[in-house]
């Protein structure tokens, strides 16, 4: 029988083995494999993937929230696994200057997510009251003189609501990440997750400016709201700064 694989859940800087009292997927023992100061936080798995599943995707972050509570963590992607106990040593021992590295560089740091939507009640108004331009157009459309002519206005419509919809991004999307942008040590903006969803960033700041943060985002979450909607993730391992490429190994 073969040895079991080992799932990874990230890197941390810590010398001495540790088992851990939280448990990993399928609620196997956490504990770590060490190459000199550095250690490879794993647990066993007989398989070779993991199931995206919720339960699994939950014990994932669940072990990497756990250990950012003690650790600069150099978080992995899910779905990490090694053949064995020494394939995870070479693993670090091949990359193991550019992983102190950057555990170095990010030594106190937190990722914050922030997603901002358009309300939907906010947006229905503004496009019902506030536009003349498409209330003309409605008008033309319930009188179109064919299904073609109809179906010819309602894309020049969805033309007019989109410019809408850009037009609050740059209104209060771009101003949101430009005053947190400067709390946060570095950003990262991501694509907008479906139509409503008017900014998608990722934040670095130090661990200990996080309630300052936390108070700007308030403070504009207050300032627009009935406008737009703020979701706000964190703290979390800072998956969108780590500047790796692990070395692959044999």
């Amino acid at each position: 029988m073969s040895p079991p694989g080992k799932y990874i859940y990230g890197i941390i800087e810590e010398p001495a083995f540790r088992t851990f009292s939280f448990c990993g997927i399928g609620g196997a023992e956490v504990y770590t494999i060490n190459q000199e100061r550095l250690a490879a936080v794993v647990s066993d798995t007989g398989l070779t993937e993991i199931d995206p599943s919720r339960r699994n995707v939950l014990a994932h972050t669940t072990v990497q929230d756990m250990l950012l509570k003690e650790y600069t963590l150099l978080p992995m992607t899910f779905g990490m696994i090694a053949g064995g106990v020494e394939q995870v040593r070479r693993l670090l021992e091949a990359n193991y200057q550019a992983l102190a590295g950057e555990i170095r560089r990010l030594a106190g740091k937190i990722e914050i997510e922030l997603k901002v939507f358009w309300d939907r009640a906010a947006m229905i108004e503004a496009l019902q009251g506030g536009n003349r331009e498409l209330d003309q157009l409605r008008s033309k459309i319930k009188a179109a003189p064919s299904p073609l002519e109809a179906q010819r206005l309602l894309v020049e419509a969805g033309r007019l609501v989109e410019g809408v919809v850009l037009d609050w991004r740059a209104r209060y999307a771009r101003l949101v990440y430009a005053m947190l942008k400067a709390l946060s040590l570095e950003t990262q903006l991501n694509q907008p997750l479906g139509v409503q969803n008017i900014l998608n960033a990722a934040f670095l700041i130090d661990r200990a400016r996080e309630s300052q943060f936390q108070q700007e985002v308030h403070r504009l979450d207050a300032q627009y709201q009935g406008k737009v909607n703020f979701k706000y993730v964190g703290p979390l391992p800072p998956y969108s700064f780590v500047n790796v490429k692990l070395e692959a190994v044999r």
